[in-house]
């Protein structure tokens, strides 16, 4: 399909950094080229392997067949493990710390994955299940800061308590006895959505939260699939806001439409693609 051939292209990977003309949307005020990214060095190789975040309210079952797609073409890609009521200690505009714990520890298996084994090829990788219980997701939906309720005193994400833990156990396995997959291998993230956004913040090196997640060490590209990067009014748009005050540190595309009115949505899906290039 055009989308399939549109990322086979985004995730090819060049000998040499390039510079790339980023839209405002992905945090520069003007249309400038992005900064080189520094990160790149002899001990770390960036690959041809990749990562799908999924949307808000949708799980990574929706997104496997694109994964296997990937993988048939020589892109070894997973998908992060999570079920759409995952999602539900961040409805209204909260913290997507929850989320972020998930994309991290995706990442850092595929990485771990790919530096011992590089010639995977077509095998689409399966990432093993992490401990989170109905229990976890209902303390996250009490604790977890920010949205409409501002829970925690503020919706702002700079002001969400740094004392709030996600729960669950996203402990790779083995982490604790070989830990080193940072400066090995670097992938690529391809996020729909929300996810294009929660991964930009996840490639930050501020503060999100109490934590800082620093992804740019595990990831070299970000393609994202109609996200937002406008900023709007409202809580939801808060975390797009926090993302929008710094340029994206590595290299990215932003593939959206304007989208299409269809038989029943009216100005609905129009009004929301909107937002994916306010420009």
């Amino acid at each position: 399909s055009p989308l399939l051939l549109l990322l086979l292209s985004a995730l090819s990977i060049t000998q040499t950094a390039q510079s790339f003309q980023l839209p405002s949307f992905f945090g520069a005020k003007n249309k400038q080229p992005a900064q080189q990214d520094t990160k790149s060095s002899s001990s770390v190789q960036d690959i041809h392997a990749a990562v799908i975040v999924p949307g808000f309210l949708t799980g990574d079952e929706d997104f496997k067949p694109l994964a296997q797609s990937l993988s048939k073409r020589g892109i070894p890609t997973a998908v992060v493990p999570l079920p759409p009521w995952h999602w539900i200690p961040c409805v209204g505009g909260r913290s997507m710390r929850p989320m972020l714990e998930r994309i991290d520890y995706a990442v850092r298996y595929v990485c771990s994955e790919m530096s011992k084994n590089p010639t995977l090829g077509g095998e689409t990788i399966n990432i093993p299940p992490y401990g989170y219980s109905l229990m976890d997701c209902y303390t996250d939906f009490m604790l977890n800061p920010g949205g409409a309720l501002k829970v925690g005193g503020s919706d702002e994400v700079d002001e969400y308590p740094t004392d709030v833990e996600p729960r669950g156990d996203f402990t790779l396995p083995g982490e604790n006895d070989n830990d080193d997959t940072e400066g090995s291998v670097r992938i690529c993230l391809i996020g729909h959505s929300a996810g294009g956004w929660i991964s930009r913040v996840y490639l930050s090196d501020r503060s999100y939260g109490g934590k800082v997640y620093g992804g740019t060490k595990y990831v070299h590209s970000l393609v994202t699939l109609g996200t937002p990067h406008g900023n709007a009014p409202g809580p939801a748009f808060k975390g797009i806001e926090w993302c929008n005050r710094e340029p994206l540190p590595i290299r990215g595309l932003a593939v959206a439409g304007v989208g299409s009115p269809g038989d029943s949505s009216g100005k609905l899906t129009q009004n929301a693609y909107a937002f994916c290039d306010p420009d």
